[in-house]
């Protein structure tokens, strides 16, 4: 159950980065248009299934409770419950200008090809990240446990 709050805690950092809900206007529309134009819905959705299925994998215990999950992060962390803040995120980090020459390119092939292969990539990407982290696993076990044994004799010096 930890570890599924901890895959959840991530999640939702990593969807909601603000709070500002978003008012129309020409701003507002480029960074909707953006959104669609990289597939923001499905990419989310996609990760969405990624973490639960991770989480469930991890946890198998929690399988009896895939729905309720589900419903839960539908609800809060779909791309419709959170479409408001996102275009906000957006609107604070880009100009107007762009955002239209963000959505030109990805109106173009190139842009449409990045959208349907960035996700991957970044799958890709973090699995490398993983796979390295546990093929050298054993390395950081050895450094926390020297740190551990020099934080606990200095600690015994300052008695």
């Amino acid at each position: 159950m930890k570890r599924m709050m901890s895959g959840l805690v991530a999640v939702v950092m990593t969807l909601t980065l603000s709070t500002a809900p978003a008012m129309a206007g020409p701003h507002e529309d480029e960074a909707e248009r953006l959104l669609e134009l990289a597939g923001t819905k499905a990419s989310m959705e996609s990760m969405t299934d990624m973490m639960l299925a991770q989480q469930l994998e991890q946890n198998p215990g929690l399988m009896p409770y895939e729905g309720v999950m589900r419903t839960f992060l539908e609800k809060y962390l779909s791309y419709d419950a959170l479409k408001g803040e996102i275009i906000a995120i957006y609107k604070d980090a880009f100009t107007l200008e762009e955002l239209r020459e963000m959505n030109a390119f990805y109106s173009t092939d190139v842009g449409k090809k990045a959208t349907l292969l960035l996700p991957e990539l970044i799958q890709k990407g973090a699995e490398m990240g993983a796979r390295q982290v546990q093929a050298n696993v054993g390395e950081l076990q050895q450094m926390i446990k020297a740190e551990a044994e020099r934080l606990q004799a200095e600690q015994e010096q300052q008695q």
